[in-house]
């Protein structure tokens, strides 16, 4: 709910590359439905800021009341490269909107309600899970939609700097192209208990692991 705020640092091999976080803004109305506001953030530190800056925001709009997404804008700023991009999802109307300026620049027709990059996680947070699980979400990002499959993999005791929790330990699979299977695996721990708290994440990488 408002006011969750989760703070990662991000470090490569042994090397601290810079601070994530994961929040739960405010509440917002689109079209007359409550929604969280869930922006996850990260950028590099001091050091490799001067070789390559990254200082990226992202912001799903979550429907509490039926959990799919209902928008999604993205401020990507990474070395060179910045993007700014912004879609509305309308359920109702079976379609995502881009957005542009304020304008709507392109349209695609949806078959149901569907979860985007941010979305996707907080619901499998919500979800009542058990190992050997495979959870299966429908998501859309840039346009494109995909299906993703969560697995349970199996419950096991992480460390981190803020203490010992009991979790899942879970992996996102993309069934068929898209960014999981392009570029490697990705591996998420979750809290075993109701709060379904993220205390840590693994992705492999071409050197190493994030």
């Amino acid at each position: 709910g408002p006011g969750e705020k989760i703070t990662f640092e991000v470090g490569w091999g042994f090397i601290n590359a810079g601070t994530s976080y994961l929040s739960v803004l405010d509440t917002v109305l689109v079209d007359d439905n409550i929604c969280w506001q869930i922006e996850s953030r990260a950028h590099t530190n001091k050091v490799l800021s001067k070789l390559y800056p990254v200082n990226d925001s992202i912001i799903s709009l979550m429907d509490i009341k039926k959990l799919f997404s209902r928008g999604i804008k993205k401020r990507l700023r990474e070395g060179t490269y910045k993007r700014d991009r912004e879609y509305r999802i309308e359920p109702e109307n079976s379609q995502v909107l881009k957005i542009s300026k304020g304008k709507v620049k392109k349209t695609r027709l949806l078959d149901h309600p569907v979860q985007d990059v941010l979305s996707a996680f907080y619901w499998v947070r919500t979800r009542d899970i058990k190992v050997g699980d495979v959870l299966h979400v429908e998501a859309i990002d840039n346009m494109k939609t995909y299906n993703l499959a969560v697995k349970v993999l199996k419950r096991e005791t992480v460390k981190v700097k803020a203490g010992k929790f009991d979790c899942f330990k879970i992996q996102p699979i993309i069934l068929g192209e898209g960014l999981f299977k392009a570029k490697g695996e990705i591996f998420v721990w979750i809290t075993a208990d109701e709060r379904r708290i993220p205390i840590k994440m693994k992705s492999k990488i071409f050197i190493g692991a994030i």
